[in-house]
C-alpha cells in the first residue's frame, strides 16, 4: 500500500490527513472507546488519554464498586504523604474483592514519587468510573499499558479475599 503519493502537489491538508489516520491505526480512537470490549477479559480495549502522557483502560467484569472504593478510602488517612516507589516495586490497598496498587515499572532509573492524594483523586476521578460500569481498571504514563513503558501504572483490580 502507498501512503504518500509521487506527485510534488500533495497538499499539506492531505499529509495532515494521512498523518492523522496513521495516529489512528496505531493508537486508537479514544473517543469510541468502548466500556465494553466484547465482554472478553483478553479483548484489546483502546486507552483513554487523561492528559499530555498520562492514559487508562478498563478491563474484566464483576468489579465491587463498595470494595473498590472502600480500598480506596484508606488512602484519604495519608493525605499529601509522599510515597518513593522503587523499580518493580508496588505499593497496595485492599478490601475484600479490589485491589488498589500503585506500581514504579520496572526498569526505572529513580524511584517514583506520588503523593496519597495524588493517587486517591486519579483512582476516584478516572478509574472508578470503570468500576462502576462493572469493570476494573489501569492507567499508566503510558498508551501501551500492557508494555514496560512509562514510569508507573495505577491499578483497581481484582483481589481474592482473604480471610483468618
Amino acid at each position: 500500500m502507498k501512503l504518500i503519493s509521487s506527485s510534488a502537489s500533495m497538499s499539506v491538508a492531505n499529509i495532515a490527513k494521512i498523518i492523522a489516520l496513521a495516529s489512528l491505526a496505531v493508537l486508537g480512537d479514544a473517543r469510541r472507546a468502548s466500556v465494553d470490549a466484547g465482554g472478553a477479559d483478553t479483548a484489546a480495549v483502546l486507552p483513554r488519554v487523561l492528559g499530555k502522557r498520562d492514559a487508562y483502560t478498563c478491563y474484566g467484569h464483576n468489579a465491587s464498586v463498595t470494595d473498590c472504593q472502600a480500598a480506596l478510602d484508606q488512602l484519604q488517612t495519608f493525605t499529601d504523604q509522599n510515597f518513593e516507589v522503587y523499580s518493580g516495586v508496588c505499593l497496595n490497598w485492599s478490601q475484600d474483592t479490589c485491589n488498589v496498587r500503585f506500581c514504579a515499572q520496572p526498569y526505572v532509573a529513580r524511584t517514583v514519587n506520588r503523593t496519597a492524594s495524588w493517587i486517591y483523586n486519579w483512582a476516584n476521578n478516572s478509574l472508578m468510573g470503570c468500576v462502576r460500569g462493572g469493570q476494573y481498571s489501569v492507567m499508566g504514563d503510558s498508551a501501551n499499558l500492557n508494555g514496560n513503558g512509562g514510569t508507573y501504572r495505577l491499578h483497581l483490580e481484582h483481589a481474592n479475599p482473604r480471610h483468618g
